[in-house]
């Protein structure tokens, strides 16, 4: 019952057999070139690059400005605890179309956590809102209005 001949240990013998002369020949080589007054360890030296000046080097690239698209939601924190959504929802209306406007609401006790979110149709209304109403009054607390953060 003869089983694949897989080479087995005269193959590894054979393989050795090649490193070694393999191994020989590259130090021969080696020697003939340390003879020859080259040293093949030592890559030959680089061709010179030529030369730039200071003012032509270009770091990074020129950043594009973000153009956002779609609603763009509007962080307002401050809210008096008895600003209600419309309330809120009448102070940002001058700055252009509202899809959505939430107060967050305290699960325990219902009433308003001190904070919400406005949702503008367009991103440049939202922008307007931001600096408008940033440190602005409403129910006479101060407003804290930034751009909200994704989930």
């Amino acid at each position: 019952m003869k089983q694949g001949y897989s080479g087995g240990k005269r193959q590894r013998e054979a393989d050795r057999d090649r490193r070694k002369l393999d191994k020989a020949d590259r130090l021969r080589r080696n020697r003939e070139l340390r003879a020859q007054g080259h040293d093949p360890d030592i890559a030959a030296p680089p061709e010179a690059l030529p030369e730039v000046k200071l003012e032509d080097i270009v770091i990074g690239v020129p950043s594009r400005p973000r153009t956002r698209t779609g609603p763009t939601r509007v962080f307002v924190g401050g809210l008096s605890w008895n600003t209600t959504s419309e309330g809120r929802r009448g102070a940002f209306a001058r700055f252009g179309t509202i899809v959505d406007a939430a107060v967050i609401p305290d699960r325990d006790t219902g009433r308003s956590r001190g904070f919400g979110f406005v949702t503008f149709e367009n991103p440049n209304d939202a922008e307007a809102a931001i600096g408008a109403m940033s440190g602005a009054e409403l129910d006479g607390r101060t407003l804290k209005v930034n751009r909200a953060d994704a989930r």
